[in-house]
C-alpha cells in the first residue's frame, strides 16, 4: 500500500509512459482488493480468499518493477543534467513534468543554481532573457535561452549562456570598470585580475611604492563614493 501511494500520483500525471500500461493494470486490481477490504469488515474471511495471497504478492512485484523503471530513469535524466542531484526524487519529477511552467522554474531554480534566485522571462515566456541575484542583481543574458519540453537541454544550455555571459562582461570590465553596469562578482575578479597585473609589473619594475599609492588613492576615490551616497 505504501509503493502504491507513493507511485500513483505520479503516473496518474504519466510521469513515464513507458510503464504507464503496467501501472494502469497494477492501479485496477489494487483499487480492486482495496473495494474488498471495504466490503468484508472481518479479517477472517479475508485471510479465508485462497487467491488473495498470490494477487498482493505479485502486485508487490510489479510495484518494485514500476519502482525501478522510475529510479532508472531519473537516474538517466540525472546522467544529462548532473545538477539534478541537488534535488529529491518528487522536486526532479515536478520539473519534469511541468518543464514549460514559469512558476514551477521559478521555485527550483535557486536550488540548481546557488547564483540564480530568479530569472526573468519574454513577454510570452518562452526564453528567459536574465538572471536575478537574491540580493536583486540583475544579468542580462548575451543569448536569450528558449524554453523547450525536454527540460535537461534548456537547463544545461541555461548553464552554458550563464558562464557565457559573465565571461563576456568580464571581458568588457576588465577593459572599463563600471560600477553601475557590472555586477558584484563581475568587479571583484575584473579588479582582482587588475591588481595581480599591476602588483605583479611593480614587483618587475620595483615601483612598489608607487602601486601602494595608486591603491590607497583607489581605496579613497571607492569610499569617497559610498560616504557621498550616504549624505
Amino acid at each position: 500500500q505504501r509503493k502504491w501511494v507513493y507511485l500513483e500520483p505520479i503516473f496518474g500525471k504519466g510521469a513515464l509512459p513507458a510503464e504507464e500500461e503496467r501501472f494502469k493494470h497494477i492501479d485496477a486490481e489494487f483499487l480492486g482488493i482495496m473495494r474488498l477490504v471495504e466490503k468484508e469488515k472481518l479479517v477472517i474471511v479475508l485471510a479465508k480468499n485462497p487467491d488473495l495471497p498470490k494477487k498482493l504478492k505479485n502486485l508487490l512485484e510489479q510495484l518494485d518493477r514500476c519502482q525501478k523503471a522510475l529510479s532508472e530513469y531519473l537516474e538517466e535524466k540525472r546522467d544529462r543534467f548532473p545538477r539534478f542531484y541537488f534535488i529529491g526524487d518528487d522536486d526532479l519529477l515536478e520539473i519534469l513534468g511541468q518543464s514549460q511552467n514559469p512558476t514551477v522554474i521559478q521555485a527550483h531554480l535557486k536550488k540548481l543554481f546557488a547564483g540564480i534566485s530568479k530569472v526573468e522571462f519574454n513577454e510570452a515566456e518562452t526564453h528567459i532573457t536574465a538572471m536575478r541575484s537574491a540580493d536583486g542583481e540583475v544579468v542580462p543574458l548575451v543569448n536569450a535561452v528558449q524554453i523547450t519540453s525536454e527540460v535537461e537541454s534548456w537547463l544545461l544550455a541555461l548553464d552554458n549562456e550563464m558562464k557565457n555571459t559573465l565571461r563576456v562582461q568580464l571581458r568588457a570590465c576588465h577593459e572599463k570598470t563600471d560600477f553601475v553596469k557590472y555586477p558584484s562578482q563581475i568587479l571583484n575578479l575584473a579588479e582582482n585580475i587588475h591588481f595581480t597585473v599591476d602588483t605583479e609589473r611593480a614587483i618587475q619594475e620595483r615601483t612598489l611604492e608607487r602601486q601602494k599609492e595608486s591603491l590607497q588613492q583607489q581605496l579613497e576615490e571607492c569610499t569617497s563614493g559610498e560616504e557621498e551616497e550616504d549624505k
